[in-house]
């Protein structure tokens, strides 16, 4: 199979912060949508870890009204022109139905599951006809991710956070490009979080290649790095 170009792509603040809604600062909404434009011009697939869509969840959903899924653990993807992946190990997000509509742009959902989940959640997941793919015993196999993300067709994967998933697949080298959408805004808080932030940093730190620096509307920058030098 083709290799499947991943591409991190986050929008942060000057002072490196993922927390961008800053009040006072109305470029900050343009380079929001600057962020938003690349990712949808750019791929065809994108995808956020689980604390991410956190906030699509439905918290009313409760998994003692649904049959375990019987059988043997099969992908099950409807084809469509864009997709969501939503990192969900164990079968915690609860989406209310197959689409995300961030940005007013329909992405078909796609929740990347372990074989560690709940059964009950795949009857779920069958309910609301969304779309999920097995990679993985009981932690992910993000190699096995990409490998299905070519059978679909897929030769560009937009990951767009958050922190955890981001430095997952930065510690196995399989991020092949960065490029971090720059608001004209500092955050200036302590706790928040930076666009790359796992407990163990083991296989860290890891070196990138300027490749492009762009500078846009509202006073947005955009910076572009590569694993290889070009």
């Amino acid at each position: 199979m083709d290799k499947v170009k991943v591409i991190c792509h986050m929008y942060v603040t000057i002072d490196g912060k993922i927390q961008t809604e800053l009040q006072g600062y109305p470029d900050s909404l343009e380079a929001g949508i600057i962020y938003d434009n690349f990712t949808f011009d750019s791929v065809k697939a994108w995808g956020c870890g689980r604390d991410t869509f956190e906030y699509l969840s439905d918290k009313n959903i409760k998994l003692d009204s649904y049959l375990p899924k019987e059988g043997e653990l099969v992908d099950h993807v409807v084809r469509d022109d864009i997709y969501c992946f939503a990192f969900d190990r164990r079968g915690k997000l609860f989406f209310k139905n197959e689409y995300n509509d961030y940005a007013e742009r329909k992405s078909r959902f796609v929740s990347v599951l372990t074989e560690s989940v709940d059964r009950r959640f795949i009857s779920y997941l069958d309910s609301k006809n969304i779309s999920y793919i097995f990679c993985g015993k009981d932690d992910f196999d993000l190699k096995l991710f990409l490998e299905k993300l070519s059978s679909l067709g897929i030769s560009t994967f937009m990951l767009c956070g958050g922190p955890k998933i981001n430095s997952v697949f930065m510690k196995e080298d399989l991020i092949d490009e960065i490029s971090l959408i720059i608001c004209p805004g500092v955050q200036g808080g302590r706790k928040e979080l930076t666009f790359v932030g796992n407990e163990d940093i083991n296989g860290f730190p890891k070196y990138y290649h300027i490749d492009k620096v762009k500078i846009l509307e509202g006073d947005t920058v955009q910076l572009i790095y590569t694993k290889e030098r070009r």
